[in-house]
Order: structure tokens, then C-alpha cells, then sequence
């Protein structure tokens, strides 16, 4: 399948260096227009709409981005590459705004521009077959009259009551499960995997969702006395049930609580749950709606497998001033960078846990502001990394992972260990150009040999004569981690060998060292982004 690109880039050296260097029609890219400013190039998009944007930020008559959000102002969708500076990281907020797909650092070679490219045609044709499927799925899905409820629902959720709207009467006229009255709006959230080899695909977590939709139906009847919907919107699951004068608090966390342990049972799925307070009727189920996603906002900063009640005005307040500019993090992230140069590594990775505890300690600042501070300090270590020549281009290249994955960050932890990682890789390609210190070298042996045992800090230090402060001070010198991760780390890499040779993954928990299945399923998604069963699945699936 050939592709449609547009390439707009004033420097005309390094334009036609794009065009000229490479034959793109070899890669089934076909070149629809060339740009030397963003004028021009916004012409050329509306004219022939391109499924390829490859542009530069800084143009003539109109920037990169202003060219992007113009475009799509005007209805166009497609897929964009930014060619971008280190200094240039005061539009990152807006190119994640705008969907940008992915970035290239100038300059940069025909290679790289290639790779980039072609991963992304790649995304596009894997988009399309499945968006196939899923609307195959769907075509049967009009058949059925919950699709009606469904989209009814949907509506409700999100606007008020309009004008000689009377919803009574639709509720009797498809017949859904609601009387009139007071109503509680809920919404489950998958505690899904944020990796790049997510164990479902698309028509997988379709049916995920369906079997979702029915244990919940089934679960929560009697606690709303039969008088029940549970629908999706976009990729949400909620209900919509009335409220008894009778129900409490303690009946409807008890519910959820069941709920919870029957979708792992059955589905073997982790959820969170977040409600509303009780609506007045369906007439105000957006409201109720808005709540539940107020209500929400706490798993960031609470974690996976919550349920989540509305707490009105007891909300924290919102911070004052931008995440970007809260002094302390200014102030810490600077003793980062300062710590990384002068090798002093423990001082690093207790950096990386101070701006973690300020930022949950100060939970007013919400996801999106988190996502975007760990996004620009992803790029400051990036900066640093190549700066210093630290690492090879496999390892660089993975920092295009790691963006990639802040937006999809589900809770502050998973920002904590994605920032702990990349320090980590930082501090490992270091260390591998110079020896370790020999009680390190002793520790990493001891660990090798005992880590399927209750190996401790304790017993580590007490073996290679040591106190256990200066162990784990000289572990994150050294490493840039401290022993129990490290520890950690290695039986979740041993333990995946295992898993390989399909392992039960309680036998694998034991063989590893965990005495509890639950402590290594934890530990596991920690370090790798999923739980056994899906990385045993995913190699399975290979």
C-alpha cells in the first residue's frame, strides 16, 4: 500500500538531501509535494490531503505546529513527524496536543528519517486492518437493541436535558432497566498494561469488554434492586443504576469489592472503580458522569485497584502555578543533572525519589501536568546522554520509547519507575566502561547465586562484612539502583526464562524467590509493564 507524504522543511540542502537521498518509492511512499515554509505547505495539505507530515518546527509564515493544528482545524487527519532541537522542547505540550506521532532530532541522518517513517507506515496499516475488523464486530453489534441503549446513554452522559427532551418517555420506549428517580452514574477502568507488546489486541479487548459488560450487569443487579444499565462510552465501561432511600455506603462498597473479585476471577482482570454521588434522575446523569471522572483522578496518585467515591468539596485544591514552575522540582531536577555529570550516582537516584515524593505530597497538580514535567526531564536525560556519548544507538533510541509511554502513564509509580529506569541505563552504561567496586562485584554474585532464596539487605551486608547503609549507598553509587530493585530486577529476568518454558506462574513465583504469587505478579508488571500470564502469553503468541 503506497502512502501519501508531504515534506516541508526551509533549509533546502537538507530538503532535498530528504527527497533526493533516499527512494522512497522503494519503501511504497509516494512524495506528494515539497514545502520551503508553512504556508505553502498548508496549501498542498488542503489541496491533497497527505497520510504523511514530515515538517520542520521552525519555518517561515508558519511554524510546524501552527502548520499541524491548522490542518486539522480544517478537518484533515494524518500523521506527522517533527523535525526538532534540543532547544526546542517549549512546544513538546503542544505537539502531544496535536497528536504528533513522533520526533527526529536534527540533524539527523536518511537512515533515521527512513526508520521513523516506515514504523509509522507501519502503524497506519496495522490501524487500518484492525479498524476492518473492529468495524466487522461492530456491523453485528447494530443488530442488537443495546446498541440503542447504549448510544442513548452515551448522550445522556454528556450534555443536560435539552428542551422538550422528555427521558422518561425513552426509558419506557426501549425498554432499559431504569424507573424515575435518583440515580448513581459508575465507571470501571481496566488496570490495563501500558507496554509497547500489550497482551490483547483490539479485537481481544473487544470481547474483554463484552464479557466485562455482562459480570458487571450481573454483579450489580441486586444492589440497585434489578433497576440497572451498564453500557460503554468510547472506551469506558459505566452504569447508570437507581438509588434506593435505603442503599449505604458501606452496601455499595461491598458490591464494588465483589465486583472486583469477580472480574478476576473470571476474566482474570485488575480493575479501579469510580462513582458518583446520587443524581437526581437521568435528567442529571452528566453530572453524575462528571463526578465519576473527578472521582477518578485519585487513582493516579492512590494506584491500580481502587474504588473511588465522589468526594464533593473535599477534593485537594488545584496548585496555584504551572507543575513547569514549581521551584522545587526546578530545584532538584538541576541537582539531578549536576549529580549525573560528577558520577555521583546515589545522590541522582535520591533525587528521582524526592521530585516523586514532592509531587504526590503535592497531589493538586493533575496527571496530564505530571506527564508533561516527566516528559521534559526525559528529554534534559536524553540531552545529557548524548551530550556525554553514554550510550550506544540502541539504547538512545529507546528514550523514543520512553516518551511514547508518559501520556500512557496510569499512575504516578509507573512515572516514578520510567524515570528510574532511564537514570539507571544512564549509570549502567557508565559503569561498563570501568570496573565495580569489589563489595558491589561481591553483592551481584551473592544475588546470582541466592536471589531464589529470602536474600535480604541484612543478609547481603552481613556476608560481604558491611553495614547495610553502606551497601545500599554504594549500590546506588555504583548502579544507579538500589539493592532490593536490583535484586528485584534479576529474578524478574530469571523469571521470565521460566515463564518461557510455560511455567505455572505460582511455580515460578517460588522458584524465583517470592513466596507469594500476588508480591511477584506486582513486582513483575513493575519491571516490565506486564503481568506474567500476559508476558507468558504475548511469547506464546510468538
Amino acid at each position: 500500500m503506497a502512502l501519501k507524504m508531504i515534506v516541508a522543511e526551509d533549509e533546502q540542502s537538507f530538503r532535498e538531501g530528504i527527497l533526493t537521498l533516499v527512494d522512497w518509492k522503494l519503501y511504497g511512499i509516494e512524495i506528494a509535494g515539497e514545502a520551503e515554509n508553512g504556508r505553502q505547505a498548508l496549501e498542498m495539505i488542503i489541496n491533497d490531503p497527505p497520510d504523511l507530515l514530515l515538517t520542520d518546527i521552525r519555518m517561515p509564515h508558519l511554524n510546524g505546529l501552527d502548520l499541524i493544528r491548522e490542518a486539522k482545524a480544517a478537518g484533515l487527519e494524518f500523521r506527522s513527524v517533527l523535525l526538532t532541537g534540543y532547544n526546542e522542547f517549549e512546544y513538546a505540550k503542544e505537539a502531544i496536543k496535536l497528536g504528533v506521532s513522533d520526533y527526529l532530532l536534527k540533524p539527523c541522518m536518511p537512515h533515521d528519517i527512513v526508520r521513523v517513517i516506515l514504523e509509522l507506515k507501519q502503524k497506519i496499516e496495522d490501524s487500518e486492518n484492525e479498524d476492518k475488523a473492529l468495524s466487522d464486530l461492530n456491523r453485528s453489534w447494530n443488530r442488537n437493541i443495546h446498541l440503542l441503549k447504549n448510544q442513548i446513554l452515551s448522550q445522556w452522559i454528556q450534555q443536560p436535558l435539552m428542551p422538550l427532551e422528555n427521558r422518561q418517555s425513552v426509558l419506557r420506549e426501549v425498554g432499559m432497566g431504569l424507573l424515575p428517580g435518583p440515580v448513581q452514574v459508575g465507571i470501571i477502568r481496566i488496570d490495563s498494561s501500558n507496554g509497547p507488546n500489550a497482551a490483547a489486541s483490539k479485537r481481544d479487548l473487544e470481547l474483554i469488554r463484552y464479557a466485562l459488560l455482562n459480570i458487571t450487569d450481573e454483579t450489580l443487579q441486586p444492589l440497585y434492586g434489578g433497576n440497572l444499565e451498564v453500557f460503554r462510552h468510547g472506551g469506558e465501561m459505566l452504569w447508570i443504576g437507581n438509588y434506593p432511600d435505603h442503599m449505604t455506603h458501606e452496601a455499595v462498597e461491598g458490591a464494588m469489592k465483589k465486583l472486583q473479585l469477580n472480574l478476576e476471577a473470571y476474566l482474570k482482570l485488575s480493575i479501579s472503580i469510580s462513582i458518583s454521588s446520587a443524581q437526581r434522575s437521568v435528567d442529571t446523569a452528566h453530572i453524575g458522569y462528571q463526578e465519576a471522572i473527578e472521582a477518578m483522578e485519585a487513582r493516579f496518585y492512590q494506584g491500580r485497584g481502587g474504588i473511588f467515591f465522589y468526594a464533593g468539596q473535599g477534593k485537594p485544591q488545584a496548585a496555584k502555578s504551572s507543575i513547569l514552575e514549581d521551584p522545587f522540582l526546578q530545584r532538584i531536577e538541576k541537582e539531578l543533572l549536576i549529580a549525573l555529570q560528577n558520577e555521583q550516582y546515589e545522590l541522582a537516584v535520591d533525587a528521582i525519589e524526592a521530585s516523586m515524593s514532592h509531587i504526590r505530597n503535592n497531589s493538586g497538580y493533575s496527571k496530564a501536568e505530571v506527564h508533561l514535567r516527566s516528559t521534559s526531564l526525559i528529554l534534559e536525560l536524553q540531552k545529557f546522554a548524548r551530550e556525554r556519548k553514554v550510550a550506544s544507538i540502541e539504547w538512545q533510541d529507546s528514550f523514543v520509547n520512553w516518551i511514547e509511554q508518559i501520556p500512557n502513564m496510569e499512575t504516578l509509580d509507573d512515572c516514578s519507575v520510567v524515570l528510574q529506569k532511564i537514570v539507571q541505563s544512564i549509570v549502567e552504561a557508565v559503569s561498563n566502561q570501568k570496573s565495580l567496586h569489589r563489595t558491589v562485584s561481591a553483592t551481584i554474585e551473592l544475588i546470582k547465586q541466592r536471589y531464589n532464596t529470602n536474600l535480604t539487605l541484612e543478609l547481603a551486608a552481613k556476608e560481604t562484612f558491611v553495614s547495610n547503609s553502606y551497601l545500599s549507598s554504594l549500590f546506588k553509587q555504583e548502579l544507579g539502583v538500589n539493592f532490593l530493585d536490583y535484586l528485584h530486577q534479576y529474578r524478574v529476568e530469571r523469571s521470565k526464562e521460566l515463564l518461557r518454558q510455560s511455567y505455572k506462574i505460582y511455580a515460578v513465583s517460588k522458584l524465583v524467590g517470592y513466596q507469594e504469587e500476588r508480591h511477584f505478579s506486582s513486582t513483575f508488571k513493575k519491571w516490565t509493564g506486564l503481568t506474567p500470564r500476559q508476558y507468558q502469553k504475548n511469547y506464546n503468541a510468538e
